[in-house]
């Protein structure tokens, strides 16, 4: 006979975590769960992303290729930025990836605020190509609405997601307790009091506009 319940299994086994990018139509909100940025430089190799190996100094200080496979087939390579994130509407934690350039939002508020973990991040793609430059706007979460996830260990969840060995990665410990946010008297301000911590749907004039941006009016001097 089956074993009937009404509660869930106390322990549900994890199934890793997703790697997500910026959208080219619309954005993507979640809050940070992370204290710090992960920050690594990668190839596009063989159909897919892969870590730069390079470990080696040279005379002048600089890394060399040394083992690394796709440095020495003269693939070039892109620093890269994770932290994780959850969205809370569809209660999913995952990996968000972005490049240096766009993480520099992330970078100023880490040193304003000393964490990231309850940072609301919106990253969007104004031109709407899907390798356009992504834009990244940062506020404070309010976390009387939502329990944040314990972030997990970013450098073994990318290591499954990159088939690394499993032997010889280190392990991260996060920070705890980060201090309290204050939110800045701005536009953003309004993504702090959202419940769902998802994008506002357009309005009229933004679909009329395109681009999720409302179409600008010269005003009489």
């Amino acid at each position: 006979m089956p074993t009937w319940s009404h509660e869930l299994p106390n322990k549900q086994k994890h199934m890793g975590f997703d790697l997500r990018r910026t959208p080219p139509a619309g954005a993507l909100q979640a809050i940070i769960t992370c204290d710090d940025l992960l920050v690594v430089d990668t190839h596009f190799w063989h159909g897919r992303t892969t870590p730069c190996e390079r470990q080696q100094l040279d005379s002048a200080g600089q890394l060399t290729a040394g083992n690394c496979a796709a440095c020495n087939d003269a693939v070039p390579y892109r620093t890269h930025v994770y932290v994780s994130a959850f969205a809370a509407k569809l209660r999913q934690h995952f990996i968000f990836e972005c490049t240096a350039h766009a993480a520099k939002p992330l970078a100023e508020y880490r040193a304003a605020a000393l964490t990231l973990r309850g940072c609301v991040i919106h990253a969007s793609r104004p031109l709407g190509a899907k390798t356009s430059k992504v834009a990244i706007q940062t506020n404070a979460a309010n976390l009387s609405l939502v329990t944040l996830p314990d972030p997990p260990d970013l450098i073994k969840a990318l290591s499954v997601i990159w088939r690394l060995p499993a032997t010889g990665v280190a392990t991260h410990q996060p920070k705890r307790q980060p201090p309290t946010v204050a939110t800045k008297k701005e536009p953003l301000d309004r993504m702090r009091n959202q419940l769902d911590n998802l994008p506002d749907p357009l309005t009229v004039g933004e679909v009329l506009a395109g681009n999720g941006k409302p179409r600008q009016t010269a005003s009489a001097k």
